[in-house]
Parts: structure tokens; sequence; C-alpha cells
């Protein structure tokens, strides 16, 4: 089917528009008599044939009626003789063609041109009349839409005949020269404007002034079969064009004036779009990142500043003012949105971002005072979330033998209050764990105080932990603040990330250990307390002490009691089981009613390899949640690193033990050769016991060769 163009009428009207379809068919039985009676009940002058199946074979005009009869055929005589077989005929989805039809109309031999749809089934009948009949109404038409671009065309336009008097002006020349048509219409142009003059040529671009007006004029001439029957005069009114130029010379120069300011600041300036697309950047900022402003333009903001505000900003068009860390320096950032008033309503059009380097007291000084606020208000949060939820083991769900020994070593040691130290790879559970360790507790009815050591700067983590006294610097309270650990006075303090902490904040929670009591920053008096600590970690600690990043006596009094908590790809039973439970958990929390998983969905969650742990695998099905809402997740709904993962071949288990016992054996091998074959001396190099190395050996069958 040919696709109507959207300026040309006739491509939107078809045959099945056009037709009659008040028609009777005859058959090749059907008697002279009927073919009367049939034209009387049409008022057609030809009549369609058709077969048993009722397909076109023929036509019956009335011409070939008035042969019969002059032949002598009686009424009851068989039409079948006088048929025209083979007539030309068309399907009802054709476009109008004036050409086509009208050739098909003047060589038929019948009045009528037959219509048949796509299976050759009569439909309808075309004649002279109903073309021209639908040609009127595609002129009428197409006269409206001409009369409509011509009173709608912002330009002026003056139609005159061949002598130069008008014919028609539109609106817009009405407006720009305080006419009307009824005043102008038969005059000639020179009495109504003057300044006009016409010519037989075409005319483009000439600037006038026509009562008192600047225009721009075009000219043309109206030509029919190559005789000029009048002029077409167009007229655009430039005053609101030089407007526009005064408009935007005023803009560069407020934006040559604005550049110069941004450019006089000695903070960093960032103006980005309702995107977080950087528009504008000044030489500060520039420099702060390293990178000029050609490169830092059209880039999205969070590549250069690792910050959460403009999220908020985007959401509530209220300034927000945040931390971030660029190059190693502490900066604070502000974020305030960029308005504009439309309808009687502020919107958002873009973000001006602010950043002050920390290179004065007054910079420090706000960013201490910001970071305490914003620690105090996550605290409420967390505390508010969990007011009504207490953490404990049963939430802990597995099939996983190991993990659930570990559970149960856990709620028996739970009861006294020896430290704990959870160790594992990021995601795995750490947090929940500690809070289940508190839960089975005796001071379970005490605080459980959360602090991520590697969130906190070093300038601020020790005053965070054990709290200021009063004026101990510029810009702290009156009154002191206790820390995180006379926060949790006889409840838990859970220092997730402990292997991140500065050895001189190691040192005094040693002492907190040791002696449990400690000493403000700028106090004098020891401050005793009673807490236990639970530590948590996903580096390898032996390591860190052996790099001397981790104190020894420390970290042995940390680690009383160790649980290793397995990765997820150590509990692939557990996939599904745990899947299961957010799934619940996150139609509590969005309202949806997600019913479960697939088969296909099933499958890819087995076959990933997760490495983000429990954490990753929350995240995937909260996304899938919103994705969802209603009925099961499919393959489709998760994240795309897991949708790839579903699609590749599975790796045999037997494939990745031998891969990973080969890579073993070469590292052995390699230490022998550095060594020179000295057993002693690879066994040093890969810090491993000989009796450890010797046992190596023997696995791999190394200890007969000689390298």
């Amino acid at each position: 089917m040919v696709v109507p163009n959207a300026w040309n009428f006739g491509s939107w009207l078809t045959a099945k528009q056009m037709m009659n379809t008040r028609f009777r068919v005859l058959h090749l039985n059907d008697t002279i008599r009927t073919v009367i009676q049939l034209y009387q009940e049409c008022k057609l002058n030809t009549l369609p044939v058709v077969d048993d199946s009722e397909n076109l074979i023929g036509v019956f005009p009335k011409k070939r009626l008035y042969k019969a009869l002059l032949n002598g055929a009686g009424l009851d005589s068989p039409c079948k003789p006088y048929i025209v077989h083979n007539p030309i005929h068309i399907t009802s989805d054709l476009n109008y063609d004036e050409m086509s039809l009208v050739v098909r109309v003047t060589k038929s031999q019948v009045d009528y041109v037959v219509v048949v749809d796509h299976t050759g089934k009569v439909v309808g009948m075309i004649g002279a009349a109903e073309y021209l009949r639908e040609s009127l109404n595609l002129i009428m038409t197409s006269s409206a839409l001409l009369e409509s671009l011509f009173r709608a065309n912002y330009e002026g336009i003056i139609i005159l005949d061949r002598d130069g008097y008008i014919l028609r002006i539109n609106p817009a020349v009405e407006k720009m020269f305080d006419l009307t048509l009824s005043s102008v219409k038969g005059l000639h142009l020179k009495e109504v404007l003057p300044e006009i003059s016409i010519s037989d040529k075409r005319r483009l671009g000439l600037k006038q002034t026509v009562r008192s007006v600047p225009v721009i004029i075009n000219q043309a001439p109206i030509l029919e079969k190559d005789v000029q029957t009048g002029t077409s005069i167009t007229v655009l009114d430039i005053t609101d064009v030089e407007k526009i130029a005064q408009e935007l010379e005023m803009n560069k120069e407020l934006q040559t004036t604005l550049s110069g300011v941004l450019s006089a600041s000695s903070d960093g300036v960032f103006v980005s779009d309702t995107h977080g697309t950087i528009k504008y950047v000044n030489e500060a900022a520039a420099k702060l990142v390293g990178e000029t402003t050609e490169k830092i333009t059209g880039k999205p903001l969070q590549t250069f500043l690792q910050t959460k505000g403009l999220d908020h900003v985007a959401e509530t068009g209220t300034a927000e003012v945040d931390q971030c860390s660029i190059k190693g320096r502490n900066c604070i950032v502000s974020h305030i949105p960029i308005k504009k008033e439309k309808g009687g309503k502020s919107e958002s059009t873009g973000f001006v971002s602010t950043v002050y380097l920390d290179d004065n007291t007054l910079t420090e000084e706000i960013a201490r005072k910001w970071f305490s606020l914003s620690q105090q208000v996550q605290y409420y949060r967390n505390e508010l979330a969990r007011q009504n939820e207490r953490e404990s083991f049963e939430h802990l769900v597995s099939y996983n033998m190991e993990f659930n020994k570990i559970k149960r070593d856990a709620q028996r040691i739970a009861r006294s209050s020896s430290t704990v130290l959870l160790t594992g790879e990021s995601g795995v559970g750490k947090d929940v764990f500690a809070r289940a360790i508190h839960g089975a507790s005796p001071r379970a009815k005490y605080p459980f105080v959360k602090i991520n050591c590697a969130a906190i700067p070093e300038t601020l983590l020790e005053s965070e932990l054990f709290g200021y006294a009063p004026g101990s610097f510029t810009g702290a309270s009156k009154k002191g603040k206790p820390g995180y650990f006379e926060q949790a006075d006889k409840g838990t303090i859970f220092m997730d990330e402990i292997g991140d902490t500065p050895l001189s904040i190691q040192v005094k929670i040693l002492q907190v250990l040791q002696e449990k009591e400690f000493i403000r920053v700028g106090g004098t008096g020891n401050q005793k307390v009673d807490v236990r600590i639970i530590a948590a970690t996903n580096r390898d600690l032996r390591e860190a002490i052996a790099k001397g990043r981790f104190r020894e006596d420390l970290f042995y009094r940390l680690n009383v009691i160790e649980f290793n908590l397995p990765s997820l790809r150590e509990r692939p039973d557990d996939i599904l089981l745990l899947a299961e439970a957010f799934i619940k958990k996150y139609n509590r929390i969005l309202g949806a009613k997600v019913l479960g998983m697939n088969q296909r969905a099933q499958n890819a969650l087995r076959k990933y390899s997760w490495p983000g742990n429990i954490r990753e695998l929350e995240n995937a099905i909260e996304r899938a949640a919103n994705y969802v809402w209603e009925g099961e997740i499919d393959v489709d709904d998760l994240p795309q690193q897991i949708i790839t993962a579903e699609q590749q071949e599975p790796l045999s288990p037997f494939a990745y033990s031998s891969a990973l016992s080969d890579a073993k054996k070469e590292i052995i091998s390699e230490a022998l050769r550095q060594s020179n074959g000295n057993r002693s001396a690879a066994a040093r190099l890969l810090k491993m016991s000989r009796s450890a190395f010797y046992d190596k050996l023997k696995k791999y069958g190394l200890d007969k060769s000689i390298v």
C-alpha cells in the first residue's frame, strides 16, 4: 500500500472511498430479464458478472443489452453471449491518480470500472460521476489548505493582476501597514504602497522601508503557459529581527561580563544543564581537575566531582551542600539550581556547582561542621529505619552447611563481650551479621553504633570516634561532643572497614580495647566506656601487618573470635533462597506484586559469578522489582551483566579446578626458577613455611623435579 504524501491530497484518496457500493452482480446463467431488473434497481449502466466463487469474470454494459434486443433475443434468453470478458478493473486500495484512472476509464469498453478487493471479489463500481465528484472535493480541500497557508503566513503576501491591480492581501499585510482588503482591492499598488515598484522579473531580498516599516521584499511573476498573468509579492517585517539582533548583542556582552566575573573567582565553578552535562567552567575549576576547558565542557559533572548532591537538587529544586575529594584535596561543593519563571511557575534549567577548596581555615571549619551534621542526620535516619526491626540470626537464611555452622557458632559467642572480627569479600553481609550478634547478646537493648572507617576523612576520624572537648579547635561546640564510642556505651560498636584506619587512630582503638577508656580530642580526663567491638574488613590484615599498614598488637586484640563469611559463589544453593527473600522485602517497600522468577531468570542467577555478593544480588532484585512491578521476573528484567553471563556457556567445575591447579603449580615452578632450585629460598619468596612448601611440591609432582 502506498503511504500518503501529507501535502498531496490525491494520495489520501483511494478507490474504496470513491466507488459506488450500490450494485448487484450477474451470473452466467442469468437471463436478459434479470439484467433489465438489476439495471432498474441499481441505476447503473454496467453490471459486474461473477462466477460461482463470486470472482469477477466480466461485465454487462447497457449497450450490450441494446445489442441483444436488436438481435431478437427474448427476455428469457441467457445473457452469457453478450458479456464483455476480461474487463478493465482496479483494486480498492489504489490511490487517486488522475492519469492512470482516466486512462482506465477512457480505454474501457464500458461506462464503469469494476473495483475488486485483494481476493478478486467485486466491492464497488466507479464511473465518471463518482470520479468528478471526488475530484471536486479534492480541489476544494486543496483550496482550503492554500487559503489557510495564505492567511496564517507570518510574511505579508500581496497578489496583483497582470496590470498591477490588487487582487488579495493577507492579514499580515493588513496588520503591517494598517490596511483592509475591502479598502484596497481593485486599487493599483502605486496608489496604496508607492514605495514598492512592480517588476516582471523575479527579485529577492530587497531591503526597503515601506510606510516607516523596515522590510525585506521578494517578488515573483505568476505564469500560466509561460505568459505572466499576475505578480506575487511577499513582505517580511524585520523590526523584530533587528530587536532580536540587539538582544543577542546584549547577551554577548552579558556573557563576556559573567565570564570575567567567574574567571576572577578563586573557587572552581561548574555550570551544567538539567542532565548534569557541563556547559561552562572557569579557569579555577579547570586547574583544579587538571584538564582544559575544552576537554571538560560537554562531559558529565560526575566525571570530575564524585558527589550525590546534584541528584538531590534535581529532585527537590533546593540548594545542596556536599563534600568531595578531588586529587586528594578535601572540598566543599555547593549546588544551586538555575531557575526561570514559566507560566507562573519556577522550573530548573541547570545548576551552578561551586567548589570551595580547603586552603583556608574557614573552609576547613565549614567542612568539619557539615560532615558532623551529615553524620548525625544519617545516624538518626538509620535508627528510625531500624527502631521497629531488630536483626536476628533467624533473618540470615541459608542452605549452606558452612554458613549455618558459622551462624551457630556466632549465636554461642553472642552471649560474651569478646571482640569479634568479621572477614570476607565486600557485600557478603558483614553488617547484617554484626547486627545479628548484637541482637542475640545481653547488650541488645543498648545502642548498636555503626561507623565506616573508610568513609570519614582522616582529619575528622579521631574526633568522630572519641569526641572532642569544648573549644578544642576553631568551630568546635562550646559544650563539646561525644564520639561514637561514648554513644555505644553498654552496647556494641561496629567498625566496618577497620583495615582502612590510619595508624595514629589504631593506637587509641587499642587503648580502648585494653583499658576501656580514652581521652577526648582536646580533653584532659579519661572517659570510661563499656562497649563491645565488632570489627569487619575485606582486606587481608596479615598482609597489611607485613607491609606496616596495620598494627600487629591491635590485630590480635581484634581477632579474639574470627568469622570468615563465605562469598555468594561459595553458597550457590542460597542464591534463589536469598532472591525470594529480597522479592518479599521490595514488595513491602515498593508496594509491588512480584510473584517470583521464571525459569530463565533463575538459571541466569545461578550462572552468574556474583563479584558483588549478596549486596549485588539485592540490587539486582530491587531493579527487577521496579521494572516488573507485577507478575514474574524474567531474565530481561535483570542487569545487563547477568544477562550476558546467562548467554555464555557455563564453565565446567572440573575445568575450573584444573585451571586453578595448573596456576598454582606454575607459581611454585617460577619461584624455584628465581631461587635457582633452592627450596628454602623459594618458600621464603612465597612467604610459606618449608613444611607447607614441601607439601605443595609433593602435591604437584615437583618434589623430584630438578629446576
